[in-house]
């Protein structure tokens, strides 16, 4: 019982971690392999849930399995950093942009091709 507060406890402090750190590393100039993997992984599913109509869930939802394995992928470090910006895509900022329809489409789009 007691592990299960402290699990708890340790989800909250890391999402306020996330929050706080994720505009900083989104400011950088050069954006890693692993971050992009998290945002392209987090975006998916922020745009199939909120975004996507009824003719295109079911692409999202595949690419959305496309970019979990390969955010599965990752070593542990990476996965680190890639958590943050899969988080911040989820919570519709990717990369430091907003997401929305038209972004969502496009990254679709460029997904499709590489995952094709």
């Amino acid at each position: 019982m007691k592990f299960k507060k402290n699990l708890k406890l340790k989800k909250h402090v890391m999402a306020v971690v996330l929050a706080i750190l994720a505009p900083c590393l989104v400011s950088a100039d050069v954006i890693s392999e692993a971050a992009k993997i998290g945002a392209n992984t987090g975006a998916m599913e922020y745009c199939k849930k909120r975004v996507a109509k009824d003719d295109d869930k079911s692409k999202y939802k595949l690419l959305s399995i496309s970019t979990y394995k390969e955010f599965d992928d990752l070593d542990s470090s990476d996965k680190t950093k890639a958590l943050i910006y899969k988080k911040a895509a989820e919570d519709g900022d990717y990369l430091g942009d907003p997401l929305d329809e038209g972004r969502c489409d496009s990254l679709r789009k460029m997904l499709f091709i590489k995952y094709n």
